[in-house]
């Protein structure tokens, strides 16, 4: 378990949104536990590993050290791993996804080129912005209808369906709104700023029957604006995902700066032996 004043530590080191606590909590529903600067979140008998240490460096070596550890302490059934690297062989995972790269602003170097500077001035004519944590049913409309109109896989659609939790419980998020002169939601992101150095581009959702020009990038520069009022150094742009997500962020100025893997294994039973044998 982790108390108040971890949290308020973690925070200060925050750089991937699996630190996020409040994010990870209010989506999964499990239990945050550290152990020797990596993070992890437990439920009944799965465990959830975060391979980004906190502080130090990050390495094979270190990264499975800490999962062993974890695993030692709860003896979960099946893992999952999030990590920039996965410290076995990738044949021994039940489900796995392609590698891909974190994407980075530094807010103190940013320069944004007068092609998208013009984009989100054409969008400011025709749209109204507005920024509050209230998750409405228009909201959640637009995500049913990304949702379906995607091949997700099931993690991807249980995490977008806990949005509305994840907004009512944590402090530091916030959704940016562009609506309009008729009122019509046209796009809006989730932005969290719960870390120290870092704020957060957690999801971004546009309407399909309603769509602007520039929307995203209107957005995009007010979340950078929000960043530099609370004097963050970074901003995580989150994942790459594919050639026009990752055009996007690059577009900004976003750079890829941490591989990320994700596994599902089950511990195998001679590991269960050796933690057994490891608690006597």
């Amino acid at each position: 378990m982790i108390d108040k004043i971890q949290i308020e530590s973690i925070k200060q080191y925050a750089y991937v949104p699996e630190h996020i606590i409040s994010y990870v909590t209010a989506v999964s529903g499990c239990e945050p536990f550290i152990l020797d600067e990596f993070l992890a979140y437990v439920k009944n008998h799965h465990l959830i590993f975060i391979g980004y240490p906190l502080k130090g460096p990050s390495n094979e070596k270190r990264i499975k050290e800490s999962l062993e550890k974890f695993n030692n302490l709860f003896h979960p059934t099946t893992v999952s791993i999030s990590s920039p690297l996965i410290p076995f062989p990738i044949n021994k995972c039940i489900h796995s996804s392609p590698g891909d790269y974190y994407y980075r602003l530094d807010l103190k170097d940013l320069s944004i080129s007068q092609k998208t500077r013009n984009m989100v001035q054409r969008a400011r004519k025709e749209l109204l912005v507005e920024v509050n944590k209230n998750y409405d049913e228009e909201h959640q409309r637009i995500v049913r209808t990304f949702i379906e109109s995607r091949q997700l896989e099931e993690e991807t659609k249980f995490i977008l369906g806990r949005i509305k939790e994840y907004i009512s419980y944590s402090n530091e998020s916030w959704i940016f709104n562009v609506r309009n002169k008729s009122g019509n939601l046209i796009a809006f992101d989730i932005a969290e700023f719960g870390a120290k150095d870092y704020a957060f581009y957690m999801f971004n959702f546009r309407s399909s029957s309603h769509y602007i020009p520039g929307a995203s990038d209107l957005l995009l520069f007010e979340i950078i604006n929000m960043a530099r009022a609370e004097n963050k150094r970074y901003i995580n742009l989150g994942l790459g995902i594919n050639s026009g997500v990752r055009f996007f962020k690059k577009k900004w100025g976003g750079i890829p700066f941490l591989p990320h893997f994700y596994c599902i294994y089950k511990p195998s039973g001679q590991e269960r032996i050796e933690r057994l044998l490891y608690k006597l």
